[in-house]
């Protein structure tokens, strides 16, 4: 009944696709426990805060993570400010009820190794396009989504230098990446047997190709290489590789498109291979 609605509210907020569904799944879980709980059907104006907190502590008696916990709570609370805005309800009962410390851990990169592997396998067994993906991943930061909604407009390259306009980032925001020589180099060895068409890494039927599909290749280019892949993954190579370089927050964070430095210090926590090699440095052997 509110699904619909709730979708567009989250989707007007700039939410992506892949949250509004999580949110969606989230909202229904907590609609069916009220019914199964109350042997009513579900009010939003009937709902108190007992009722979320108790939902809270169901969630982490089934030992569900922090994070996953948090995730309802959070969609719950989006669901809420709709449903007030909406006139569905007259409080938000998500209020006072607090979210699941999480540990803080750092974001799961590749180490330099896993990538030289990775790379070499694109060599070998993948495409032009495979590596002009890998390009706009692990040398512009790219998001999955972002990368496959470049048009071959959105991408400038030069003698010297050139960059990747993305028009719809997280939240809708625009930014432009520049692109290194590496990059530039992949990119045009793609578009020299590019098939024609407006997208950048063209689908099936003049579509563009789908962040499934994209997932689904680096995938199996990691699993010829011995290495766990996704794009996000590859996004936090990105910004590691530049926070080890010695860049500022401010411009990895400008780079990669993060709304909040937090976001961005997360590169700052070390991985465990940087935790094995100083602890290495206390061997007696």
């Amino acid at each position: 009944m509110y699904s619909q609605l709730f979708a567009a509210y989250l989707t007007g907020r700039g939410y992506s696709g892949q949250t509004v569904k999580a949110y969606l799944a989230a909202r229904r879980a907590f609609a069916k426990w009220c019914e199964e709980t109350c042997g009513a059907p579900f009010d939003p104006a009937s709902v108190t805060s007992l009722d979320v907190a108790d939902y809270r502590r169901r969630l982490l008696n089934k030992n569900r993570k922090p994070a996953t916990v948090n995730l309802h709570l959070d969609a719950l609370s989006s669901f809420f400010s709709w449903a007030i805005s909406a006139g569905l309800v007259p409080i938000d009962p998500t209020k006072g009820v607090k979210r699941v410390p999480e540990q803080k851990s750092a974001p799961r990169w590749l180490a330099r190794q896993e990538l030289g592997a990775l790379v070499r396998a694109a060599q070998k067994h993948g495409t032009l396009r495979d590596r002009a993906l890998l390009a706009v991943l692990v040398h512009a930061g790219l998001r999955a989504s972002e990368a496959v909604n470049l048009k071959i407009q959105d991408v400038i390259i030069r003698e010297r230098s050139g960059h990747v306009a993305v028009r719809r980032g997280k939240g809708g925001k625009y930014r432009e990446v520049p692109l290194n020589a590496t990059a530039r180099k992949m990119i045009q060895e793609w578009l020299s047997d590019h098939p024609g068409g407006e997208w950048l890494f063209p689908g099936r039927n003049s579509d563009p190709l789908t962040s499934r599909a994209a997932q689904k290749r680096l995938k199996e280019l990691g699993r010829l290489a011995g290495v766990e892949v996704t794009p996000h993954r590859l996004r936090h190579t990105f910004c590691k590789m530049l926070v080890d370089a010695g860049e500022s927050l401010d411009r990895v964070a400008t780079l990669a498109g993060h709304a909040n430095l937090n976001t961005t210090a997360r590169y700052i926590r070390p991985g465990m291979q940087d935790l094995e090699r100083a602890v290495e440095k206390l061997a007696w052997e």
